[in-house]
This record gives C-alpha cells, structure tokens and sequence, in this order.
C-alpha cells in the first residue's frame, strides 16, 4: 500500500516503491470556466493527466471564453506552458507567465500552424477542443493539429461531443428514436446465404456479383440498426473508422493497402472524448 507522506492544498504526495509521485484534485470551482459545472469531466481528466503531473507539458486549449480554463490549468500543472485559442481576446493577470493567449478561428491552419511553431515546435502534449462543437470545424482543426502538432503517445480531447443530438444546435439534429428490433430467424439464415455466397469461389467468378451481395446486405443491415451521425456525434463516428483502420484496410477482408490506425486507444464518455496518439 502506498503511504501518504505529505499534502499541501490539493496535492497529496505518496511513496509508492520507494519513489514520491504526486496527485492532485482538479477543483474548477474558484475559476471562471464551465468545466466547474461537469464535475465528471474533471474526474476524468484528473485519471488522464495523472502521469503528466510535475513535467514540463505542452498544453492547447481551443475555445477557452474568458480564459478561466488556462488558469486552471496553469494551477494544475505548475510546470506546463498553457495555450489558449479563442475567437475574441483574452486578457489574463498571469505573473507566472506560463500561458499564451491567441485569437481566431478554430479552422485557421495556418494560424493553428504558428501557434505550434511558437509555444510548441517538438509539438503538443495535450490539445482540447472546447471550442465550436460544430462537427466539421472540429474536423479540421482535429486532423491538422493531430497529424501535425501532436507528440506522439500525447492526448486530445474533444468536450461536448453531444450537441449533435440537439435541434437547436447549428448542426445538431434530434434523435428520433424507432421501435425495438426483433429478432427474425428467417432473415438472419438469409444474411448467413448471403454472406457464404459472398465468399464463394464460384461469386468470385461472376462479375458485380459480390458487389450485388453487399448491396443486399446493405439494405438488410440498415434497417437492423439506428445509427446518429449528425454534428459533432457524427464526426465523432468517423473517429471510431479511424480506430478500426487495421481491420477497414486488411487484405483479405478489407480494402489494401494497409495501414493501422493513428491512435492507440479512444475513450467514449459522457460528453468527452479522449484519444491516445500511436507511437
């Protein structure tokens, strides 16, 4: 068991092996940022930000309002360098001068480009996107920053990914729920034919006929499952693709060439999203 050998605020430190590792508790409440409203949010970065804690990180933040999150973030890893990216200006009382303020749009490559020239050349550890919640602004600024300005292994994280449920929102499209599916036994032996058939030497032998099977099978297969892919909930399903990539591109099942995917795990919860660059 590890023993606690010191506190101070909210910071415990423990001897784990021999070794004092540090952890803290992420209280957003004396900052001027929402995150203080979605504790479980905090509780989640507290879990992905543990390991990062006491180095000298590189973290972007798009979409920061008043610049209360830079604070935060700033108190929490005393040793970072914390950008943030907002459509208005922001002025902080930074004595630290550990934080970077910018202003623009989250789309703006090439302003994305000098804010990771500037504050990080070797690149980013941390990039959220607190910022638009619009499905494909977030695109580009998620496969620019990612494929170019993310270190490898490092985190990004993309809050509020469920305003594409919402009507009112500017790309958000409610969820219009369907009966319950049954299970039918004369379908299913039907997509079992087909997919044999699919796989059959003498298909192959046949032009378009496998391309007439999967036709098939995607009229059957549609109707057997609900799927919402509007907003920011539908960019968020084009992530997931990216996560089955070695299956998408297999040889023999997929379509060539090969290739894995660019992340080594993403994790789905309430409203956040957290993806782990590969190495």
């Amino acid at each position: 068991m590890p023993a606690t050998v010191g506190t101070d605020n909210s910071c415990v430190w423990q001897r784990l092996n021999g070794e004092v590792a540090v952890t803290k508790s992420l209280n957003a409440e004396p900052y001027d940022t929402d995150k203080a409203r979605h504790t479980h949010y905090l509780q989640n970065y507290e879990e992905h930000f543990e390991k990062l804690l006491g180095k000298e990180i590189r973290l972007l933040e798009l979409g920061v309002y008043k610049g209360g999150s830079l604070l935060l973030w700033k108190d929490y890893f005393d040793r970072g360098l914390i950008v943030g990216l907002d459509l208005t200006r922001i002025e902080l009382n930074d004595s630290s001068g550990r934080i970077r303020t910018y202003c623009g749009e989250q789309q703006d490559t090439v302003l994305l480009d000098r804010i990771a020239r500037e504050t990080a050349p070797e690149g980013f550890d941390v990039i959220i996107d607190d910022c638009s919640h619009i499905g494909e602004l977030t695109r580009v600024s998620f496969w620019h920053l990612f494929d170019n300005h993310l270190k490898p292994g490092g985190l990004y994280v993309i809050e509020d990914w469920s305003t594409g449920y919402w009507d009112g929102w500017f790309d958000g499209v409610g969820l219009k729920r369907r009966a319950r599916f049954t299970h039918s036994p004369i379908l299913f032996r039907f997509r079992e034919k087909l997919a044999r058939l699919y796989n059959s030497k003498a298909i192959e032998r046949i032009p378009l006929a496998q391309t007439f099977i999967v036709a098939i099978k995607k009229l059957i297969n549609r109707s057997q499952f609900q799927s919402h892919d509007y907003g920011l909930v539908g960019f968020i399903k084009e992530l997931v693709d990216e996560c089955g990539m070695a299956d998408i591109t297999r040889r023999d099942f997929g379509n060539p060439p090969e290739r894995p995917s660019k992340f080594k795990k993403m994790e789905i919860s309430p409203g956040q999203v957290f993806i782990v660059k590969a190495s």
